[in-house]
């Protein structure tokens, strides 16, 4: 009877270790592998960082300026070494001088064809697909076919479908340095893992607390979408 419990009490032993490993291997946290991994991802996702290929000078220029809104969160030796990282292991952000004219002459595009009419953040912030941009940009050309050309439509398209999803992703970065660092300390916020709605409940509440504390709405209803957003997109479950 006693060899037979020890034979059980190894086997529960064994399978409880069995489980206990596949747990820690699924769900194994996995460090960055840079520094700006880890710093950008936060209130950017990579893919929003890498978008437009930049020079030297231009990633020394973005880094500071992002040092500058959150000097705790990025330090300036920590933002020279994001530089560094950048420039040494990814080198397909780094551009000529052609290829930003390139990205300059379709901005003048969009300038000179869609803020005649309307203004560049009521344009860029809208939340459209593809498809969506691109039957906007054709009900606009019926109000004035001259300023459209059958070869502007799938540059505009393009123009606006990338650059909207970015400035969305910019202005949700802001809010979160004016309205959420304002209180809390960077790692807070910024090393939580929530759900959507996790993220949507936290953010209610702190409208709640703002509203009792300082009278006013802290974040407007288009404001708490684009947070929810971003949170969930570089900081989800």
């Amino acid at each position: 009877m006693i060899k037979w419990l020890l034979y059980l009490g190894f086997f529960v032993s064994l399978n409880a270790y069995g489980q206990t490993q596949e747990a820690q291997e699924k769900f194994q946290y996995k460090a960055p592998a840079s520094l700006y991994e880890e710093k950008c991802s936060k209130c950017h996702t990579l893919e929003r960082v890498f978008a437009e290929p930049k020079t030297e000078d231009e990633w020394r220029i973005c880094v500071t300026r992002m040092t500058a809104k959150s000097p705790l969160w990025i330090t300036d030796k920590e933002g020279e070494r994001i530089v560094d990282e950048i420039v040494r292991g990814r080198k397909d952000t780094m551009v000529a001088t052609s290829q930003i004219k390139k990205y300059a002459d379709v901005h003048v595009l969009f300038i000179d064809r869609c803020t005649r009419c309307h203004t560049i953040n009521r344009i860029l912030k809208q939340n459209k697909t593809r498809e969506e941009w691109q039957e906007t940009i054709l009900r606009m050309r019926e109000n004035a076919p001259e300023l459209f050309l059958d070869e502007d439509l799938p540059i505009l398209t393009e123009y606006l479908t990338e650059r909207g999803k970015m400035m969305r992703e910019d202005i949700a970065a802001q809010i979160m340095v004016e309205k959420c660092l304002v209180c809390h300390e960077v790692g807070r916020i910024l090393l939580e893992r929530k759900s959507r709605k996790g993220w949507e409940d936290c953010i209610v509440d702190m409208r709640v607390l703002a509203r009792q504390k300082f009278k006013k709405d802290w974040f407007s209803t288009d404001e708490f979408r684009l947070i929810v957003d971003m949170l969930v997109k570089t900081q989800g479950l």
